[in-house]
């Protein structure tokens, strides 16, 4: 068989052990001042509860989105880096690429010179020498 239950434990409750709930009046009579504040203590104090856990759970909130934002950065950071060193590296490349290509317009042009002489004075050079009295031949 089963015990008496809650109400059996509750009407062994003497009244003063229970609480009231707000706008109970007490077996007097009218509300009591007194139980009156300390109701609006509790409602205070629940409420001030309610509140910080808000404030807990937005700042565990506030946490989570800083360490992904930590997260982002640094792989932002590590992207700056390779970018520099393969910027580094382009720079190096094409500054190659110029030089050789200045070289290969200088032989360009010393090869164009020398056809130019080689067709003007021809393969020796002989008509270009100048004459033993001191003046070009023509």
């Amino acid at each position: 068989p089963r015990g008496p239950g809650l109400a059996a434990f509750v009407s062994a409750t003497p009244p003063s052990a229970r609480t009231k709930s707000p706008g109970e009046s007490s077996p007097g009579g009218p509300l009591d001042p007194a139980m009156d504040s300390i109701t609006r203590v509790h409602e205070d104090l629940r409420e001030a509860t309610d509140m910080m856990r808000e404030n807990l759970a937005q700042v565990v909130d506030r946490g989570e989105h800083l360490e992904l934002l930590v997260d982002k950065s640094d792989g932002i950071s590590n992207q700056a880096r390779q970018f520099q060193k393969q910027s580094t590296g382009l720079r190096k490349a094409m500054w190659w690429k110029n030089v050789r290509s200045m070289l290969t317009l200088a032989g360009s042009l010393v090869v164009l010179l020398m056809l130019v002489l080689v067709w003007r004075c021809g393969f020796s050079l002989s008509h270009c020498k100048s004459s033993p009295t001191g003046g070009a031949a023509a």
